[in-house]
């Protein structure tokens, strides 16, 4: 007994017809984006530093507004390719809840009291203020190798009150590459 088939291309759009209906009703849309980037950075050992900025008497702090001396540290980039000429930073962490410029002093795992009536404040490279969770509207222009970007902290009293303890917090910071 021989089966004859019908020829190939009937076959196909037989099967067609009988599976379109369903895959409409099951059809989705599927966008895919993305940014291929030429060589930008990579952040050297300055990724996770520890600046002590000092220890200063509850006496420096007469009012609310003032501030104890600034403390430089840097990050440093390296390995900078010739597309990346330029970088914006945002720091980010919890604001300090009397002054939302600054940064919060958290419990990071010490013993004891933690300081009240101050916050740290974040500096530029001429030791101008940046608040925290901010995107600086300052371009920190970078040549090919290795850049180092220098800023500044420093504690600063949010209350005319400031009271002795650990002054710690952790801070984190996120590169916009121009």
């Amino acid at each position: 007994m021989k089966i004859k088939l019908p020829p190939l291309k009937e076959l196909s759009t037989a099967l067609l017809l009988l599976v379109a209906p369903y895959a409409a009703a099951d059809a989705y849309n599927l966008q895919i984006t993305g940014t291929i980037l030429s060589r930008t950075c990579d952040v050297s050992s300055s990724q996770s530093q520890t600046v002590n900025i000092g220890q200063f008497s509850v006496s420096h702090f007469a009012a609310a507004g003032d501030t104890t001396a600034a403390k430089r540290f840097t990050i440093d980039l390296v390995n900078c390719g010739s597309a990346a000429t330029g970088t914006k930073l945002t720091f980010s962490g919890t604001n300090d809840s009397d002054n939302p410029a600054l940064l919060a002093l958290s419990d990071t795992g010490s013993s004891g009291a933690m300081a009240t009536g101050v916050g740290i404040e974040i500096l530029d490279g001429n030791q101008q203020p940046l608040a925290i969770n901010t995107l600086s509207s300052t371009v920190y222009e970078l040549s090919p190798g290795s850049n180092s970007l220098p800023f500044y902290l420093r504690y600063k009293a949010t209350q005319n009150v400031v009271t002795a303890g650990n002054a710690s917090s952790v801070m984190y910071f996120d590169l916009q590459y121009q």
